[in-house]
């Protein structure tokens, strides 16, 4: 068996898997990617960033309709995701690394040998996270706001995989954010890649 490659990790918003995927990337001395693969996603397939926003938007609120330039809803759902699965391999191809999100694990499954993470807390602790640096959230929008994003990001990755998101049986690890720690959490990820055979 060979040595883990890639880390991927799923989070419900608010939980801290962004910064937990740069101190495990800091850990391994290797690169993290986390939104920049959606500006390279648009770069390589030409489609513009802002269509991009509009879709994200239409996920977020499937009452409005995004306005496209290449047709109906699922003609660029399809560009976009086909357009971020070649970057995922593309980065992939340049070496070991950690990748946040954008269904990573789904698409590397049989590519190369991944560690699949997925990052949770209580909702006390993503509510705490919410209203903090660097979100600022408005107290009476955390809940909303919360519930929006964890939607958004379920279905993008139901609706990619055909997997259920932030169910234990999609992942090989699954933190607790709030009760571990962010440090905590970066040393157990790192550490299981740095075992691995």
């Amino acid at each position: 068996m060979s040595k883990i490659k890639v880390v991927t990790i799923g989070r419900l918003y608010c939980s801290g898997g962004s910064s937990i995927g740069k101190l495990v990337a800091e850990k391994l001395g290797v690169p993290c990617y986390d939104r920049e693969i959606i500006e390279m996603a648009a770069e390589k397939s030409g489609i513009p960033m802002s269509e991009i926003k509009k879709y994200e938007e239409s996920i977020i609120n499937p009452l409005k309709k995004p306005i496209s330039l290449f047709g109906n809803v699922e003609d660029i759902s399809e560009k976009i995701f086909a357009a971020e699965t070649q970057v995922v391999y593309d980065l992939v191809e340049k070496g070991p690394c950690v990748i946040v999100g954008r269904c990573a694990d789904f698409i590397l499954k049989n590519k190369v040998k991944t560690l699949n993470v997925f990052i949770y807390s209580s909702l006390d602790k993503r509510r705490q996270t919410a209203m903090g640096e660097p979100h600022n959230i408005p107290e009476d929008e955390v809940d909303t706001r919360l519930k929006k994003y964890d939607k958004k990001r379920g279905d993008y990755y139901n609706a990619n995989t055909n997997k259920k998101w932030g169910t234990k049986f999609s992942y090989d690890l699954c933190l607790d954010s709030g009760r571990l720690g962010y440090d905590m959490c970066a040393e157990l990820i790192a550490h299981a890649v740095e075992v691995s055979k």
